[in-house]
């Protein structure tokens, strides 16, 4: 059974409905997260869900936090904030510090489910570190690196023309050949038969 099908579709749209999610939903997206791989089975990942309602001063906080391209944000119904520190997870050779790796594929099994059950996730690494520290209580050693955006797909009245644009654009992915390599580092994969 392929799941190309769910993986080409999925795209970080911006376009979000102000509809609730249903909590059963929500809580599949953060256990799809925790059953991601990662080194030695530390599972470095630490994720905070914020339901994006007033009052709520962990949801103000994140609001705050984002970016002014990401005021589109604003509409989703929930945040995901995945954190994580090199210490938690395997520290290899040569840098390899594998609790951003293992945190990568944590938020990727979090996005597939989410386009499993029609929601968009969108992925944002615009926004203050600092302000969501401040406002979710995370420890200095805990590295805030991406929030997710979280909601059912809804109206781009919202966006920038240029947002708009790029919400129904097609999908622009570098040709495999460029980044997927055979055998030695340059020499182009060539799709198999």
């Amino acid at each position: 059974m392929s799941i190309i099908n769910e993986i080409e579709s999925r795209r970080a749209r911006r376009g979000l409905s102000p509809e609730p999610l249903d909590e059963r939903i929500v809580a599949e997206l953060a256990y799809a997260a925790t059953l991601a791989p990662s080194c030695s089975n530390n599972q470095p990942w630490r994720i905070i869900a914020i339901k994006n309602e007033t009052p709520s001063a962990q949801a103000e906080g994140v609001r705050a936090a984002l970016t002014p391209g990401n005021a589109w944000a604003q509409r989703a119904t929930w945040f995901f904030v995945l954190c994580t520190g090199a210490h938690l997870d395997c520290r290899l050779e040569e840098g390899r510090d594998y609790a951003y790796f293992d945190l990568g594929q944590a938020s990727m099994a979090l996005q597939l489910q989410a386009q499993h059950e029609g929601l968009i996730a969108h992925p944002m690494a615009g926004f203050s570190p600092s302000k969501v520290r401040t406002a979710l209580s995370i420890p200095k050693e805990i590295v805030p690196l991406v929030v997710l955006a979280v909601g059912k797909p809804g109206p781009v009245d919202a966006l920038s023309d240029k947002q708009k644009t790029d919400e129904n654009s097609p999908r622009n992915r570098r040709p495999m050949e460029e980044v997927v390599y055979r055998g030695s580092y340059g020499v182009p994969f060539s799709t198999l038969p």
